[in-house]
């Protein structure tokens, strides 16, 4: 093999050589995953990483022999069942490790390719690759070497937040430059059902508002971007408050003192009042230990410390140090109020004392309160600073355990749904359940995914019946949002028809409390979701009404969701309903209504395909190639219906249109295949692997372009041919009349 070359920038040189570096260490159990938009780029570095670390002999790496085993293996990954434990399994089956010889029993590593084309296979492709990536800790006996991933950047966003357990396995994340590579695309799918931007943008939304009991500046919690050390965390609540307040009190104080002096170093005006709050606060309480005042007066002061770094995390500074010390304030309140007052001996307090006590008192009125509430309230503000926690992104090595901070998060919610009673606020109990809900569901992320999504379901019906929709709709439209949610996830491993179906109820009922005029985007959102899940519904169970009821809830989204306002979202509904009225085309039986369905595809397909020529190509959720690709087959469709048999001018204008993105679809395949690998400073050469994909695509598209001349031929006869062949490129042509 030979590799075409490519000019490489000095930093994926690095990049690759420290790729290199890990993987011919030849540990056990690495995983590592690649990030590369060029596919070019990606198949000429997964070509060099085979020839350098692979056996020198190429014909072993086909026909391994006991004497020559391979140390390296490039699999595709097979899209009909994306499972790559399974293409490892195969191979190992087909060349099990010598007992003795080169190898010496040792697995070799294996690096996947090919899943950048799932993008233009179903969602239930897409989430089963997804499942079998989080199936990893049952597989790792084929991981005892390495095994190196490669995917877009997209894909990885995907794995990160959908594959938890695949994520938290890597040794470590490559990231290529390079200019993102269309996917391949097929004729007659669409790209967008399914896909994050579908169903991933409103899950959540709504509900982050009433999570904390006084949290009202925001409505959606940020998620931190810097590392900060987590102590080990005590139990939610301190079983034996007047044995641990103590130590708990000193690991609070050494927190909040190591976050002031960071703070104060960096800070313009190290003297304003707002550095030395927490500093006042902690000398308050000392005072207040020291002289062992009453319980409730030290839950006091510890509720306003938490007050003020709850106020930082509103304010966007939901960093891990400021919700670890919202965390430690909040259970230093619970503990100290469950300590029974009459044990406590009150000293009476010196002059000076109670000088120095109202004098810090005054400093600190801003976050003092008069007033402790329920200790309900406090519970669910414990749990969900711990749900925040889970969503820390930073890959520290004291970052939290996301798996831990959600299960300690549903304890927590439990716990105070289980100090309510019918005398208590129904709004106690909505947040707490609706809160309980959002925990499961992305504790379903990580492990016993329908057990969790099932309590998802249970608490957000519980918050539902606590809810009147006249008196709160926009609190009734998150729930009901995040239920079909939950239920459309349920869907995804087994029972669709009636996970979908309840999805579809969900939906609806959300819709019928947001109003388009108040928040027209969660409003088009929700239109949105539910038209996919009325066409993911249609897949397993056809029905020219739940194809008529997506194409209704696509049209009522694009009202709101405007290529003005949000160009890639709208460029997203328009493909989407493009699909769903070419599926609705081949439902039909009357020629009229399917001529009409495909003449809506096109045009829908060609405003998608408008407003994305305008945007960046990582801002949009589809493959705009497959969009491509399915507009040509409209006009081929309509071309050869024999409704237009009588009008040539119409029949000729599609069949020009069809030709016109069939080419375009192959000078994209062909430039691919133009572009030229790498060659390192030792000159070798090798043909980049997937280039064998490419060939094959551009392979497909040249057939659809030979079709296309051949209607030209049938319908419009030799002009109509020659009219076609006149439109080749002339490097296309040679290819194209052997063919003919």
């Amino acid at each position: 093999m030979s590799t075409p070359s490519q000019k490489v920038s000095s930093s994926n040189k690095q990049i690759y050589q420290r790729l290199k570096q890990a993987i011919d260490l030849n540990l056990r159990r690495q995983i590592f995953i690649a990030a590369c938009d060029d596919l070019c780029l990606r198949d000429c570095l997964a070509a060099r990483l085979q020839a350098e670390l692979a056996t020198d002999s190429a014909d072993s790496i086909s026909r391994p022999s006991s004497i020559d085993y391979p140390r390296f293996v490039s699999l595709e990954l097979d899209v009909s069942d994306p499972n790559p434990w399974d293409s490892i399994a195969r191979w190992l089956t087909q060349y099990p490790p010598p007992r003795n010889g080169g190898s010496g029993g040792r697995l070799p590593g294996f690096q996947i390719l090919g899943a950048e084309h799932l993008t233009r296979h179903s969602p239930a492709v897409q989430w089963s690759f997804l499942s079998h990536l989080r199936d990893i800790e049952a597989n790792l006996q084929m991981c005892e070497s390495t095994l190196l991933l490669w995917v877009s950047r997209p894909w990885l966003s995907s794995i990160e937040q959908s594959a938890p357990e695949f994520w938290q396995w890597r040794t470590g994340v490559f990231e290529f430059e390079g200019e993102p590579t269309p996917a391949k695309g097929d004729f007659g799918h669409s790209e967008d059902f399914g896909h994050s931007e579908n169903f991933g943008n409103l899950r959540d939304n709504g509900d982050y508002g009433d999570k904390l009991l006084k949290y009202s500046k925001s409505q959606e919690s940020p998620i931190p971007d810097s590392p900060s050390p987590i102590p080990d965390s005590p139990s939610p609540i301190p079983d034996s408050p007047s044995t641990t307040t103590d130590s708990k009190s000193v690991e609070l104080a050494d927190l909040v003192l190591a976050s002031a002096s960071e703070e104060l170093e960096a800070a313009d005006n190290p003297a304003s009042e707002d550095n030395l709050l927490p500093l006042q606060t902690l000398q308050y309480i000392e005072l207040l230990q020291e002289h062992q005042c009453c319980s409730e007066a030290l839950a006091l002061a510890y509720y306003s410390l938490g007050n003020y770094y709850r106020d930082r995390i509103l304010g966007g500074d939901a960093s891990p140090q400021n919700l670890t010390i919202a965390i430690r304030a909040i259970e230093q309140v619970i503990a100290y109020l469950e300590l029974d007052d009459n044990s406590q001996q009150h000293q009476p307090l010196t002059d000076e004392c109670a000088r120095l006590i109202a004098q810090l008192t005054q400093n600190l009125t801003q976050y003092e309160s008069n007033s402790l509430p329920p200790i309900s309230d406090l519970i669910n503000d414990l749990g969900t600073f711990y749900w925040m926690l889970s969503r820390d992104r930073t890959n520290g090595l004291n970052s939290a355990d996301p798996v831990s901070c959600l299960e300690r998060s549903i304890a927590l919610y439990l716990e105070g749904l289980n100090r309510t009673d019918a005398d208590s606020e129904p709004q106690t109990r909505v947040r707490l359940n609706k809160n309980l809900g959002i925990a499961a569901a992305d504790l379903a992320r990580y492990q016993d995914k329908t057990e969790n999504l099932q309590q998802a379901v249970a608490a957000y019906q519980q918050a539902l019946l606590d809810l009147d929709p006249a008196a709160e709709p926009q609190q009734y439209a998150a729930a009901q949002n995040n239920l079909a949610t939950a239920y459309w996830n349920l869907a995804q491993d087994g029972q669709p028809i009636v996970y979908l179906k309840s999805a579809i109820a969900a939906y609806t009922q959300a819709l019928c409390c947001y109003s388009p005029d108040r928040e027209p985007l969660n409003y088009a959102g929700v239109q949105n979701n539910l038209g996919t899940a009325c066409w993911n519904l249609a897949q397993h169970e056809p029905s020219e009404l739940l194809l008529v009821r997506a194409i209704d809830a696509y049209r009522e989204a694009l009202k709101y969701r405007t290529r003005e306002l949000v160009p890639a979202a709208a460029a997203a509904t328009y493909n989407n309903l493009g699909t769903a009225y070419w599926h609705l085309a081949n439902q039909f039986q009357q020629q009229q209504a399917r001529t009409e369905s495909l003449q809506q595809a096109i045009t829908a397909y060609e405003a998608a395909l408008d407003i994305a020529g305008k945007l960046d190509r990582t801002q949009l959720t589809f493959d705009t190639l497959a969009a491509r690709n399915n507009l040509g087959l409209a006009h081929y469709q309509l071309a050869t219906d024999p409704d237009f048999a009588t009008n040539k001018a119409a029949q000729t204008s599609h069949l020009e249109a069809a030709l016109h993105h069939q080419l375009q679809v192959c000078t994209a395949w062909g430039q691919h295949l133009n572009d030229k690998g790498l060659i390192y400073g030792d000159k070798l050469n090798l043909q980049a692997p997937a280039n064998s994909q490419a060939a094959d695509s551009r392979q497909t598209a040249l057939s659809y372009i030979v079709k296309t001349i051949r209607a030209f031929y049938s319908e419009c006869g030799l002009p109509g041919q020659n009219l076609a062949l006149s439109k080749i490129p002339g490097d296309l042509l040679p290819e194209i009349l052997r063919r003919l």
